[in-house]
């Protein structure tokens, strides 16, 4: 039986692996016709994928077609063309000849622009200079003013450009004449031409625009697609009757057959290659059985959440209580993680502990298990993907707790329990309300995700490089005891969960670090009690050893290199801006002989780590400070960078990105940091990552805002160029991990669009593996939170395993090169981002 084409309106998006396509997608489910968006990635489009046989049906079932943006070039034989030229071809084949077919409507960005144009006899060549992330404003023809720009007379229409190739519009050759010019770019290029910025084809539903409508600083892409719809809205409605006619006569019973009968083939292959936006789900059945019983050992399978509450005085220092309060509870419980908001706009400071050897899970690419570590027998977990490692970690942050006991609330300090549901509408009801007064870590995991482990995780690109023995490409530690400190309240949470039946012990943990604050010399004097006699932890004692090792720094002329392949890369349309980037190297020799006698090693580095992060917090503080040591590595940072914050109880996330970097001194004035920073180049950096971001969000929520479009912010060492953009509604069966997952690397550590840059940034730092830098570091919360930030103006290490053993220190750095980048003033940025964490190791 016929089966009625959809009144929906129906659209197919060919995306050529553009870092803004769901932008396009959002800007096109947003209109007042509503239709229905299909995502296929033009590589799935080529004959490899689909056989011709299904074009038909495809051509039926969708009433517009969409030619995304995309790198590279518009030449039928550009790999990055994908299946677009097959599809292109189908339209011909169908809408000539015997067929007479009503020709569905094409609308290309970009890409698809140049494509459409290039069809037509009109050559595509290479701009003087690229325009990367820059606004121009329109000058639309008068038959624009009645076509695509309709109802905007009067308005200056700001539009965004990402493109380093343009069409050389040129009617003079036969055929030439059915492309009608609809807007021109106000400005003129090196050349004194005026640029193409709109078309359509002169009797087909053809319109392109050479321009991003989707981005966040371009103005009326809306209604300019609703100018799209309803000028082809009768042909729309002819092409229906017309498919609808031979789906019901038999005037061309080949055809109809091949609609027909391809229907569920069509139906099928979408499913299959249509974009999907990747959902964690819980470890397979059986792995989760082993993971259960694991956790019975650990007497954590239901547990209780302890709590208990503490208000320091208002005068206290917080930097300092940090700092003193870490170094007290390691007599108590060894070895800890902590993530510190050293600076604004950081409020809160965490802090993970935990006796003994915690559980602890690292992965190594291209390893085929995840190796957990913990004071049971450590087990290898065999992962068939990294996919399976992100479930997995899933499965191990899945812990349900049964009640909470808040220690000492009660009269006479007893304790008082609540429900874990009490507690958790509390803390939702505080941030419905915009109150910023509970932790968002309870306890979980902290860790990190390198950079290459972003690459294959996000992207699905193959990284060459094994890891180092050393640096595992995810390294997360499960911790059942916290500490969150509100700098802002000066209120300190003190939480661990383990089993009902150990309150005893638990209680007594909490109480003794409970007891540690009380006496802290930082606590005493902001109460103005005289300093405890008591033994000084013995983390904080003062490491004073001169620096033994040498400093081996990037190498100019290499860089400069890096930087000028880097343009030819944006000048042949292959990226829009490229994150290059370089690694100095700290060679600590003989670091672990501190005089002490102490023949405990991991302690010996513990301090001398400590040491190290405290200056660092001193000379370039920062909000997203980590500091993080295992066996064999440590990573200490400063982080100005938040990459993501979730809440999945509110269903929210944020993102604030930097690109723009002036160096602070006592000369520089804020006004002037702003005149350097609001410059097209310095702004062109941060817009393009902004609408990346955009893109990569939109595929996880229905609701995604730029908050805040490339603020200012003050910085102990630097003048940073920030936005913020926030994600709302996330979609269903998303959480926070789905999106840190899918939006990895960090979009400002690569350029955009991000999948090609990564490819072409391997090239350019010779496979050399960046490794923990330009990852992320942050915590994934048992109560549905998360914060990540990203790694830069950071330091960690690896080796230095015994005495007379080099332990190297890794820095990098580096910076967003576009088209109106300097070389000498990228290479002058790169070496103020260093040097913030490198004046560590020049200062001891």
């Amino acid at each position: 039986m016929r089966r009625a084409i959809e009144m929906t309106l129906q659209v197919l998006l060919i995306d050529s692996y553009d870092s803004f396509t769901f932008n396009l997608v959002t800007l096109f489910r947003d209109l007042s016709v509503h239709p229905e968006i299909t995502v296929v990635p033009s590589a799935h489009l080529t004959p490899a994928y689909v056989s011709s046989h299904l074009f038909p049906a495809l051509l039926a079932k969708f009433d517009v077609i969409v030619i995304g943006p995309g790198p590279g070039t518009p030449l039928q034989e550009d790999p990055d063309m994908g299946g677009i030229p097959h599809v292109w071809h189908a339209i011909d084949k169908y809408s000539t000849g015997s067929y007479r077919w009503v020709p569905p409507v094409v609308f290309g960005v970009c890409l698809g622009f140049q494509w459409i144009l290039l069809r037509h006899g009109h050559p595509v060549v290479r701009l003087p200079r690229p325009r990367h992330g820059l606004i121009s404003v329109l000058d639309v023809t008068e038959e624009g003013r009645h076509d695509l720009f309709a109802g905007l007379d009067g308005k200056e229409i700001e539009c965004v450009r990402y493109h380093s190739l343009y069409v050389q519009y040129d009617n003079k050759f036969a055929g030439n004449e059915d492309i009608v010019p609809l807007a021109w770019s106000l400005d003129e290029n090196e050349e004194g031409e005026k640029v193409l910025m709109a078309a359509r084809h002169k009797t087909r539903p053809y319109w392109a625009v050479q321009y991003h409508p989707e981005s966040v600083c371009s103005k009326y892409g809306a209604e300019i697609l609703e100018n799209v719809f309803r000028i082809s809205e009768e042909h729309t409605r002819l092409r229906r009757q017309w498919i609808n006619r031979i789906l019901e006569q038999d005037h061309l019973p080949l055809l109809k057959a091949s609609i027909l009968e391809r229907q569920d083939d069509l139906e099928s292959y979408l499913r299959d290659r249509q974009h999907r936006c990747k959902v964690l789900h819980k470890w397979p059945h059986q792995s989760a059985k082993r993971l259960e019983a694991r956790d019975q050992q650990a007497n954590i399978a239901t547990p209780t959440l302890f709590q208990y509450i503490i208000d320091l005085p208002e005068n206290v220092n917080i930097s300092k209580f940090v700092t003193e309060l870490c170094e007290q509870v390691f007599e108590i419980s060894g070895v800890f993680s902590l993530l510190e908001s050293a600076a604004a706009p950081g409020s809160w400071s965490y802090m993970g502990f935990n006796e003994n050897i915690p559980h602890r899970f690292t992965y190594y690419i291209p390893d085929p298990f995840l190796t957990e570590t913990s004071t049971l027998q450590p087990q290898a977990w065999t992962v068939d993907s990294i996919d399976d490692v992100w479930e997995l970690l899933a499965s191990v942050i899945d812990v349900n707790i049964s009640q909470v006991i808040q220690v000492g609330c009660g009269p006479n300090n007893t304790d008082t329990r609540i429900s874990f549901d009490q507690l958790m509408d509390t803390i939702k009801q505080s941030r419905e309300n915009g109150y910023d007064a509970w932790p968002s870590f309870f306890g979980g995991l902290i860790g990190y995700v390198s950079y290459e482990a972003g690459v294959v995780a996000g992207l699905n690109v193959h990284v060459d490089q094994e890891s180092p023995a050393e640096v595992p490409d995810i390294d997360m530690t499960f911790y059942t005891r916290s500490i969150a400190v509100n700098h802002k309240t000066k209120r300190v949470f003190i939480h661990t969960f383990e089993e009902q039946n150990f309150v005893t012990i638990y209680r007594s943990w909490i109480l003794r670090v409970a007891e540690c604050i009380e006496m802290l010399p930082e606590v005493r004097r902001a109460k103005g009690c005289p300093p405890k006699e008591r033994g000084i932890a013995s983390l904080s004692k003062f490491w004073d050893k001169k620096f033994p090792g040498e400093i081996r720094l990037p190498d100019k002329d290499e860089y400069l290199t890096k930087i000028d392949r880097a343009k030819e890369y944006l000048a042949s349309g292959d990226s829009y801006e490229l994150c290059v980037t370089d690694q100095t190297v700290i060679i600590e020799k003989d670091s672990l002989h501190d005089g002490s006698g102490d023949s405990n090693i991991s302690f010996k580095e513990m301090r001398s780590d400590w040491a190290f992060y405290k200056r660092m917090k001193t000379t370039n503080p920062a909000p997203y400070s980590c500091f993080f040591r295992s066996k064999k590595s440590a990573l200490i940072g400063m982080s100005p960078e938040r990459f993501l914050r979730w809440d999945n109880n509110l269903g929210e996330c944020e993102l604030r990105p930097i690109k723009g970097t002036v160096k602070r001194t006592s000369k520089t004035t804020l006004e002037e940091a702003v005149a350097k920073l609001k410059t097209p180049k310095e702004q062109a950096e941060n817009l393009m990552i902004v609408d990346l971001i955009r893109h990569d969000v939109s595929q996880f929520c229905e609701n995604v805002e730029v908050a805040q479009l490339m603020g200012v912010e003050t910085y102990k060492t630097v003048y940073q160029l920030v936005s913020v953009i926030k994600g709302r509604n996330m979609r269903p069966g998303v959480t926070g991990a789905d999106i840190l997952r899918g939006t990895l690397p960090p979009g400002s550590m690569t350029g955009a669009p991000k999948k090609r840059s990564v490819e072409i940034l391997q090239e350019l730092e010779g496979h050399r593996r960046r490794g923990v830098y330009s990852g992320v570091s942050g915590y994934w919360d048992i109560m549905g939170h998360g914060d990540w930030s990203v790694v830069i103006r950071s330091a960690y290490s690896v080796g230095g395993q015994g005495t007379d053993v080099e332990r190297i220190w890794i820095i990098g750095a580096g910076g967003a090169i576009t088209a109106l980048s300097d070389r000498e003033e990228e290479w002058e940025e790169m070496k103020t981002k260093l040097e913030g964490a490198l004046r560590i190791f020049q200062d001891v």
